[in-house]
């Protein structure tokens, strides 16, 4: 039966209208699979060396087992944003005879087959060979590799289980980035040590393997957690509590603005009612805490220039970047019939034009206590806001002439590369090298202030000019509207 459900699952794959029409994103997954598998491999070879110099007079096993719950906290936290879940199109298994236990065991059988459990062995395994069994028996090597193996498992189970949940709770993963942060907090501040208690188990399983058996427990009661999980919700009626619950905002304060406003509300209410607009708006709340990370002193010294623009790039520009790099796909659904109602062009493109603007300048003022850390702050981040208004929107619009892929809404943004063509992998390269490039070159020519004051003029120059640019822009779309129209039905 189960080679019955792989080979259904195979031709449901292959027979999809988007088999093949990836192959670049394909490509280039694959190159990153490599990449990581060789750096994975690489480091593995280096950690020996790495703890046996900076930690002399501390056994480097003991060490090691020490900080790999640092490792599988952080893989915990990838998973969640790029490990699928394993889902089929059971609904018409359903109707068939064939128990619902049996098609839970198969999905969660599939889901092993991930790339996320093969990668930590290219780390593991040369540590087992060059540092664990070069002190230890080959029983006690045998039990710590499985150990981690097992622990490897454990958390791909968890992570499914997890994401299970928060695909039903809206800010779920949020809820779990700050427990995960209160943890490190404990263990950082010595209330609990918690990554010495793993390291002792991993230590304990050197001096007694058996114990590797008690650790195997845990992968087994995550995985009858997923099961128990899937039979709870695998129904044909089912309908679930949030979509019951369906709320309806009130944007008609916006109607004061006229046709732009009613647009506006167009989009606030596209955001508010689908997964993945919704996920972007979010993960841009959640980006403004990477000052955090960007300013700070590297070796006592302020980063260099580039890290300050990468900071008012991605801490004032993401929700320009990240939701109009998809632009006008997002309304893909519905664009045909957009098209048929009475309304400007130059409405629609004005209404992502002010809506944009608003949520880049106040990510621009909730962004300013980072001048506390380095006052430049102020200036860099009012460059690179005067540069995304006036110089990349424009390059959105062009890029958004070209839209071929309809996105589906309901899916989430993370690492979702449903409706991603060429369009959007080039659109990223001209918004992000060209303010890098350009100050440089003003840089060589006027110095750093200089460099940010002449990206503060190219994009204040576009915001003077954007109704001239709207104009240009819309006249663009009306002719290529019939186009966009069959690429998205065709998509």
């Amino acid at each position: 039966m189960n080679q019955n459900l792989f080979s259904l699952a195979w031709r449901e794959a292959v027979r999809s209208a988007y088999w093949g029409k990836s192959l670049a994103t394909t490509i280039g997954l694959g190159f990153l699979a490599i990449y990581f598998s060789v750096s994975f491999l690489v480091l593995g070879f280096a950690i020996p060396a790495l703890l046996i110099k900076s930690f002399p007079n501390i056994d480097p096993v003991s060490k090691f087992n020490s900080i790999i719950l640092a490792y599988f906290a952080i893989d915990l936290i990838i998973r969640q944003l790029m490990q699928k879940l394993p889902t089929v199109s059971f609904k018409p298994l359903l109707l068939q005879n064939i128990r619902r236990r049996k098609i839970a065991n198969y999905l969660l059988t599939r889901s092993v087959f991930n790339f996320f459990n093969v990668l930590p062995f290219f780390l593991v395994l040369p540590i087992t060979f060059t540092l664990v069994a070069s002190t230890h028996s080959g029983l006690s090597t045998l039990s710590w590799f499985l150990a981690i193996g097992i622990l490897i498992f454990c958390n791909h189970f968890l992570a499914i289980y997890l994401k299970w949940r928060f695909n039903e709770a809206e800010y779920g993963f949020f809820i779990f980035l700050a427990g995960l942060i209160g943890l490190f907090a404990i263990n950082h501040l010595g209330i609990i040590d918690l990554s010495g208690g793993l390291g002792k188990l991993l230590d304990l399983v050197l001096v007694y393997p058996a114990l590797v058996l008690l650790i195997a427990v845990l992968p087994v009661l995550f995985y009858f957690l997923n099961v128990k999980f899937l039979l709870s919700r695998m129904f044909l009626n089912l309908v679930s509590e949030k979509q019951k619950a369906e709320k309806v905002r009130d944007y008609s304060w916006l109607n004061r603005m006229g046709e732009t406003g009613r647009f506006i509300a167009l989009e606030l209410r596209l955001i508010w009612r689908n997964k993945r607009p919704r996920s972007v708006a979010m993960m841009t709340v959640a980006m403004l805490l990477y000052g955090l990370l960007f300013y700070k002193d590297q070796n006592g010294q302020p980063p260099p220039e580039f890290v300050f623009i990468l900071g008012g790039f991605i801490l004032v520009g993401m929700f320009s970047i990240s939701y109009g790099q998809f632009f006008p796909a997002w309304h893909s659904n519905y664009f045909s019939m957009l098209m048929c109602q009475r309304l400007k062009m130059k409405q629609f493109l004005q209404s992502f034009y002010m809506l944009v603007t608003i949520v880049s300048v106040a990510c621009y003022f909730i962004t300013l206590p980072y001048a506390l850390i380095y006052t430049k702050v102020i200036y860099t981040h009012l460059a690179m806001l005067l540069y995304n208004l006036g110089i990349n929107i424009p390059i959105i619009f062009f890029i958004g002439l070209y839209s071929k892929k309809r996105l589906d809404l309901n899916q989430s943004s993370v690492m979702n590369y449903q409706g991603v063509g060429a369009s959007q992998w080039l659109a990223g390269l001209p918004m992000f090298l060209g303010p890098i490039s350009l100050f440089y070159l003003f840089k060589l020519a006027f110095g750093t202030t200089g460099g940010y004051i002449g990206l503060g003029v190219l994009g204040l120059i576009g915001i003077l000019f954007h109704s001239v640019i709207i104009d240009y822009f819309s006249r663009q779309y009306l002719k290529k509207k019939h186009e966009l129209i069959k690429n998205y039905k065709n998509s």
